[in-house]
């Protein structure tokens, strides 16, 4: 059920999406179809050519300016055929404000159109002006057709001012470029305007009669009323009077049919010029009535003059508008800068402050990593002093040390040699129980001098002693810091136990046995309080 439901509503909108999108394509294709249409009937139906802009210009649909302006301008071109040429102008000037600046050739035509305009209604220097600015886009935009538009109504312009021979450069101008163009409708234009003063009648009729027939295959019936005008006009001129009042009724029953009332007043105009040269001054007064009425309806100045005032209060209020809103937005523009400068100088003025901050905190750190690395090197230099006195004092005690080594290795040799020295007085005596009584005199007389020659040795052991003890006095003040109530034996006995001497060495030494030295070695190691475990020697080398 739900699934159905879901295919309903989605197939709703497939067909609403369907639809708009037809309505639109539709829309699109009317409006082409509509200005198409205008195109087409311009020159044959004005009337419907007018009725098919207005379908376009009334729309409410803005997103397509270009194609309304498209409809003013065709619109502009009806109403001038129909003689409105304050109607005309009004719209040119309102496709002008809607028109792309950018589409130079639709400007152009619309600048082009102002100038015939405006030369219909007697302002050769606007119509000069607006010609000269359209020819100068078409030559921008190198085209040629436009640019032929503008040669001819040139002409039309100079025709009116009766400078006929320059009217005539232009229109030849023309000419030649809608030739090489192929463009009948321009050539046909050509052709006719080179008909709106005298000239050489033959040649003038054959230009009428070849724009009568390319008007008439292009159903341009406008067109073919402005021919048979001219043509009436040559007749005129040549004082063919009854073929001129022959052209001029063709023209005034075409003219009449489609309502161009700018053709009917040149009609009336002819009309008036050939009936004055026949004399007949009675249809020739009523033709010129006849003129003045309609001139009146078409050639209003002052209705000319309130549409250009409109149309420059309109454009005055929208510069105006622009103005207002170019001063609102540079007011906004203004705010919006000075807050980005507030917002600048506020940020600057914070990234200087961190800068400074950092800059400040650098320095702080700089500072104090060198107080770190002068203090560092102060410690530095102080243990490498430190180590300097320690081995110095290392050096000191090995050099203590190997003195008293040494002392005790001269020592060694001493007991050596003593100990040879009395291992000889007692070979000498063994000799002397083999002597009689004389002899022993003799020999025991012998061994006393030998035994003189060593008293010596005595005072040097007596020196050796207060050597050590003299190079170990400092060894002796710490040991009495430390224990303070040790006897001076004890500290006698420490003294040579430091030097590494043996318990024989001490005792032979000191003169006794060394049983009395191993008692005296117990009662020291007491009085320092060692234990058991700990080594008298190197206690007393450590201190």
């Amino acid at each position: 059920m739900i699934e159905k439901k879901l295919e309903k509503h989605l197939l709703i909108l497939i067909l609403s999406i369907f639809v708009s999108l037809s309505t639109f394509a539709s829309g699109q294709k009317d409006e082409l179809d509509y200005i198409k249409k205008a195109e087409d009937e311009l020159y044959t139906n004005p009337r419907l050519s007018s009725m098919y802009s207005l379908k376009i210009i009334n729309s409410n649909k803005d997103d397509h300016p270009e194609k309304k302006a498209k409809a003013l301008y065709l619109y502009a071109q009806v109403e001038r055929f129909l003689g409105d040429y304050d109607g005309s102008i009004k719209a040119l000037y309102e496709s002008l404000d809607i028109i792309s600046k950018q589409d130079s050739k639709q400007l152009a035509s619309i600048y082009n159109l102002m100038s015939i305009l405006y030369c219909n209604l007697s302002d050769y220097t606007k119509a000069i002006d607006f010609n000269d600015k359209a020819m100068i886009l078409f030559k921008v935009e190198n085209d040629s057709t436009g640019l032929a538009q503008c040669y001819n109504n040139k002409g039309i312009i100079h025709t009116y001012l009766n400078e006929f021979d320059v009217a005539e450069q232009f229109l030849n101008k023309a000419l030649v470029i809608n030739r090489s163009q192929k463009d009948l409708k321009g050539i046909a234009a050509n052709l006719n305007n080179l008909c709106l003063y005298p000239g050489d009648i033959d040649k003038k009729l054959s230009f009428i009669h070849e724009s009568i027939v390319i008007n008439k295959n292009l159903r341009a019936t406008w067109a073919l009323g402005e021919n048979y005008n001219n043509m009436g006009k040559q007749y005129l001129y040549a004082g063919q009077y009854s073929k001129a009042i022959e052209a001029l009724s063709k023209a005034n029953e075409i003219a009449t049919e489609i309502g161009a009332k700018g053709l009917i007043c040149d009609n009336c105009e002819y009309f008036s010029l050939v009936y004055s040269a026949m004399g007949n001054y009675q249809q020739a007064y009523q033709k010129l009535t006849e003129l003045n009425t309609i001139n009146k309806e078409i050639q209003s100045e002052n209705k000319l003059r309130s549409i250009e005032q409109e149309i420059l209060q309109a454009k005055y209020q929208q510069q105006q508008q622009i103005i207002e809103k170019k001063q609102h937005n540079y007011k906004i523009e203004l705010l919006k800068r000075n807050i980005i400068i507030i917002i600048f100088a506020f940020v600057s003025l914070i990234l200087v402050c961190i800068w400074l901050y950092h800059k400040d905190k650098r320095k702080k750190n700089m500072a104090l990593m060198m107080a770190r690395y002068d203090l560092e090197q102060s410690k530095h230099e102080l243990t490498e002093q430190k180590v300097r006195i320690q081995e110095m004092e290392l050096k000191n005690i090995q050099t203590a040390l190997e003195s008293s080594r040494q002392e005790a290795i001269n020592f060694a040799v001493f007991l050596q040699s003593r100990n040879e020295l009395l291992d000889k007085i007692s070979e000498m005596i063994k000799q002397g129980y083999k002597l009689n009584e004389a002899e022993m005199t003799l020999h025991l007389k012998k061994i006393n001098a030998f035994i003189k020659q060593y008293q010596l040795g005595d005072k040097t052991t007596n020196a050796l002693l207060l050597s050590i003890e003299d190079k170990n006095q400092k060894f002796i003040q710490q040991l009495v810091e430390h224990h303070p109530d040790l006897t001076q034996g004890e500290k006698h006995l420490a003294t040579l136990l430091r030097v590494n001497l043996s318990t024989k060495e001490i005792a032979m030494l000191t003169g006794t046995i060394p049983k009395t030295i191993n008692m005296n070695r117990y009662r020291l190691r007491k009085s320092l309080n060692l234990t058991a475990d700990e080594d008298l020697i190197e206690y007393l080398q450590n201190i």
